[in-house]
């Protein structure tokens, strides 16, 4: 896990220095997901302290690592655009505190294990915004665990919502929908008390499934529906040649049919003006998705994404993958993060219509000033792309 932390620490460096921010700039409020990340660290510490005590070493590091990972991976993912804001107001301090805070803390913990690595961020991280602190990470007092930030109910929460995340991500994947292109709805099948759970998250599942709206039900019939078929080696012994029509009418049942053979009870039908029975082991009832949805389901959860692409939601993808085509041409071009730049564009008709519809999310996504359609000026950094078949050229 060390370079992610690494990365981590690099992000931090790059970001508060640009904001000149220090230690005494504490925030007045912490959001949920920095009083979740908190909690998590203050847990990490306990246990570290526990199992150090006992040179149980490598069930630290694990605890740890799995640490480092949901810090780089769900913490900081959630709040980049608190760093990358502009304005330096109260949720911007309290996203610098937070990190500084995990990351000094683990500089801490980790620097019996790797003392040298641990030196080297401490002598950088700390050493230069707190004028105070010992000479070395090795000098430095075992951190105390602060039991009071310590939110076991609030941990739950978040866990169950970064699972419900991680299986919409799934269903995406399983239908070849790329997470960047925005879908319509995405449906959470659950028990209550995991709904109650999670409505409060609402938005955040929202963001990481990138879908406009999150609907949360009881009913797993919102995405599973059930599939009856005939089982003809048992069917054609008891029917004969009126097989074929028995079984055209058990593929045409519908689902609250289909639900009493699943559940073990005999059901009447009438086929060809005769009223016939078919028995459950007579028939194989399998559940199916809903057309029009992709379904993961895993230990009582079920999430399904909407699969429809409408044409707005197609220019709204494109948009989005026009904005990582001009972040990765800024990086080309030597550009400072904090750089403002004019982009010029050209290309298949769609690709130009999406600049124009979608002109002021690019614009603040990329830090450009203007949009120019048309000529590219001499010296100006450009390349071609290929955007799902369509052309564009970039500068």
């Amino acid at each position: 896990f060390f370079m992610p932390l690494l990365n981590i620490f690099n992000f931090f460096s790059i970001y508060a220095s640009l904001d000149g921010w220090t230690p005494e700039q504490q925030p007045e409020a912490l959001t949920e997901m920095d009083k979740w990340i908190l909690s998590r660290l203050n847990s990490l510490v306990r246990h570290t302290t526990k199992e150090l005590a006992s040179y149980e070493v490598f069930s630290s590091c694990k605890k740890t690592e799995r640490f480092v990972d949901v810090l780089s991976r769900w913490y900081i993912r959630r709040s980049r655009r608190r760093f990358w804001r502009s304005e330096a107001d109260d949720d911007k301090r309290a996203a610098y505190s937070t990190l500084y805070t995990c990351l000094k803390t683990l500089t801490l913990i980790m620097a019996p294990i790797t003392p040298f690595l641990t030196e080297a961020i401490y002598q950088r991280l700390v050493r230069g915004v707190e004028p105070d602190a010992p000479e070395s990470v090795h000098l430095c007092s075992w951190p105390e665990v602060n039991e009071a930030l310590i939110d076991e109910e609030l941990t739950k929460r978040m866990d169950l919502t970064i699972r419900v995340s991680s299986m919409g991500r799934a269903a995406r994947n399983t239908s070849g929908i790329k997470l960047r292109q925005p879908l319509a709805e995405a449906v959470v099948v659950a028990d209550i008390e995991s709904i109650r759970t999670l409505t409060s998250l609402r938005i955040i599942v929202k963001e990481e499934l990138n879908v406009k709206s999150v609907r949360f039900t009881g009913k797993s019939e919102a995405l599973m529906g059930l599939e009856v078929k005939p089982i003809y080696s048992l069917l054609g012994k008891k029917y004969g040649r009126n097989v074929q029509n028995v079984a055209k009418a058990i593929k045409a049942l519908g689902k609250s049919e289909a639900v009493r053979l699943r559940d073990g009870e005999v059901l009447e039908i009438t086929v060809s003006r005769e009223i016939v029975e078919i028995l459950p082991e007579e028939v194989k009832v399998t559940p199916v998705q809903v057309p029009g949805y992709s379904v993961v389901e895993e230990s009582g959860l079920l999430v399904g994404v909407r699969t429809e692409i409408t044409p707005d939601l197609e220019r709204e993808g494109i948009a989005r993958d026009i904005v990582r085509r001009i972040q990765s041409l800024r990086k080309q071009a030597d550009f400072e993060i904090d750089d403002n730049i004019t982009t010029f564009y050209t290309g298949d008709p769609i690709m130009e219509k999406v600049f124009k519809v979608e002109e002021d999310y690019i614009k603040a996504e990329t830090l450009s000033i203007e949009l120019t359609k048309g000529k590219f000026p001499r010296g100006v950094h450009r390349e071609e792309f290929d955007i799902d078949g369509k052309k564009l050229i970039l500068g």
